[in-house]
């Protein structure tokens, strides 16, 4: 059965709604890696080469690691946490 919804693209909703509607997207994508262990994945003043990463587990442990551009192997260079 075809549904009469219509679909609008983000960019044109209000602002508030686009900032809901992406904020839950961003919340469901948390709550996934939290419960799949995954790390977020970001760069702050410790990467100092551009293949340094910041790995920040749920857990809390947070490593510094360096990933090989040919093959993305990933290399602890130091425990954070």
């Amino acid at each position: 059965m075809a549904s009469n919804t219509k679909h609008r693209l983000i960019f044109d909703l209000p602002k508030s709604e686009r900032d809901l509607s992406l904020r839950s997207a961003l919340n469901e994508a948390i709550q996934l890696a939290i419960e799949k262990n995954q790390p977020f994945v970001y760069r702050n003043s410790l990467c100092i080469q551009p293949n340094y990463f910041i790995h920040e587990y749920p857990d809390g442990k947070k490593f510094l690691i360096a990933q090989n551009q040919n093959n993305s192997e990933e290399t602890v260079l130091r425990e954070l946490r």
